[in-house]
């Protein structure tokens, strides 16, 4: 849905700069979301909640669920009031290269519509963490499909009321969030939560959740600083450049989204229960065999974008205001972001594993360390003929260095990670995503990308993507990989049910 989202946007209203103005509006409260709504109950909570479902009565785990949403909404209930009211300030922050008037005065009211979505985001959040921690799943997985309807409903229904069809973009985003939230509520009822509003910052639970909080959230800043000093040097260059890394970091995050993130979430209630009883042999056994299965996707998924990124743009994006030059720009951005598919998928993996065993502290200073390679890395290559393209092979530096450190210092905790047992399948599957390269490229190199027709591109896009999935997995077979065979064996007894 995210991906159908993209499609109906980019046709309708391209890559210029009043578009740059909604998506850096649009990005606002999505930092702060970061900030409180996974800084607070994904590191936070989660961990301290699951700890107390397996070690307390039910009535003190309900207690700490009910605290921790009260603070949470009185506290971003606030984030949201001052955000509407400084939001010149705040906009002039992160479109730091803005000139135009136009464009400042519209990224400023479009922030102002979409700052509230913050509230209803931060809710389903804690929703969220609730649920996975219950091992409800659908719920929490099934939310950002709503969020995409909203946004959907918006381009096409309510952007025609508005003289400037961007305002009805942002009402989508507002729906979209009511959605979400109503989604979760008969799963929170089954669930055994009672909403009771109560302030307790005495409550034990709560106390470990601020001590966590702190650390983890100065990482997130850390983080989300990155991301901002991206926006701030992405905004000094041409009109577009915004929009193109958007819907670059669109297609990188289909795969992470699909796939690491939600392995991640329902990863962190795992690992937290192990931790709780304090059994490093699981964390560590859950830990490899996760890194493995992400692997198997990310890397082909990563060569993949390389060798067939422009055939997926012209296909899913260039139409209507989207044209060719949009299109060759955002493959250069994501040409580069993919190369750090597997890292960042590593990463998505690994800092759960110590949010699980609430060590906050590491993740911070490798955030720390990654912020700097990124942003150094990334100022230097834009100079160049990079350009934005430059930006995103900054953060794929960052990401890979980040991830082994992180790597190096998770060992120390659980002890050796045994990465030989699981460098011969990587290989493998490095070997069968060159298989496919080569012959994705061939098939890629029979029709013109940027002109042929569309019912022609879309052909032999199908041709590509069925090619490769058949041409990577049958490689795979052939090298003996073992997930392969698991993968088969989980088929047929599907089929014989």
């Amino acid at each position: 849905m995210g991906l159908i989202r993209d499609m109906v946007i980019s046709s309708i209203f391209g890559a210029n700069a009043l578009v740059d103005g909604f998506y850096v509006a649009f990005r606002i409260p999505n930092l702060f979301r970061r900030f409180v709504a996974e800084g607070c109950l994904t590191i936070s909570f989660v961990p301290v909640y699951t700890e107390y479902l397996v070690t307390k009565k039910a009535g003190d785990s309900i207690a700490l669920a009910q605290k921790t949403l009260s603070m949470l909404s009185v506290f971003v209930f606030v984030i949201v009031s001052l955000g509407m009211i400084f939001s010149p300030e705040i906009v002039g922050l992160f479109g730091y290269g803005f000139t135009d008037t136009e464009q400042i005065s519209l990224t400023i009211s479009l922030n102002r519509i979409m700052f509230p979505y913050l509230l209803l985001v931060s809710i389903v959040s804690f929703a969220m963490g609730y649920l996975n921690s219950h091992k409800y799943f659908f719920a929490p997985a099934f939310s950002p499909v709503l969020m995409n309807v909203g946004f959907i409903f918006g381009a096409l229904f309510i952007s025609s009321f508005f003289d400037q069809p961007l305002f009805g973009l942002a009402v989508g985003v507002l729906i979209g969030g009511i959605m979400q939230l109503i989604l979760q509520i008969p799963y929170m009822i089954k669930a055994g939560f009672k909403m009771k509003f109560s302030l307790d910052f005495k409550h034990p639970g709560i106390r470990t959740i601020f001590r966590m909080m702190a650390p983890a959230l100065f990482g997130i800043a850390i983080y989300q600083i990155n991301i901002l000093m991206s926006t701030m040097l992405a905004s000094t260059l041409p009109g577009g450049s915004i929009s193109w890394l958007y819907y670059s970091d669109r297609l990188t995050e289909i795969v992470l989204g699909v796939f690491v993130v939600s392995l991640g979430n329902v990863l962190l209630p795992e690992l937290s229960g192990f931790a709780a009883t304090r059994d490093t042999k699981k964390i560590r056994e859950l830990y490899l065999s996760s890194v493995k299965a992400v692997l198997l996707i990310s890397i082909p998924a990563s060569i993949a974008l390389m060798y067939a990124g422009l055939p997926i743009i012209s296909v899913l994006f260039q139409r209507g205001n989207f044209n060719s030059t949009d299109a060759e720009m955002t493959f250069k951005a994501l040409f580069y972001a993919s190369m750090g598919i597997p890292s960042i998928s590593i990463l998505r993996i690994t800092v759960p594993a110590f949010y699980s065993m609430k060590d906050t502290r590491t993740p911070v200073i490798t955030s720390l360390l990654s912020f700097i390679v990124n942003i150094g890395s990334g100022f230097f290559l834009m100079q160049t003929e990079l350009r934005h393209g430059g930006l995103t092979l900054g953060l794929s530096i960052a990401s890979t260095v980040q991830m082994l450190i992180l790597i190096f210092a998770l060992q120390k905790k659980i002890g050796r990670i045994g990465f030989k047992q699981f460098m011969l399948p990587v290989i493998k599957y490095i070997l069968s995503g060159i298989v496919m390269a080569v012959v994705i490229s061939l098939i890629a190199a029979n029709i013109d990308w940027l002109n042929d027709a569309l019912l022609k591109r879309i052909l032999f896009l199908a041709i590509i993507v069925i090619t490769g999935i058949v041409v990577y997995f049958l490689s795979c077979f052939l090298l003996k990989v073992s997930e392969i065979k698991i993968i088969k064996d989980m088929i047929i007894r599907r089929l014989k049910r």
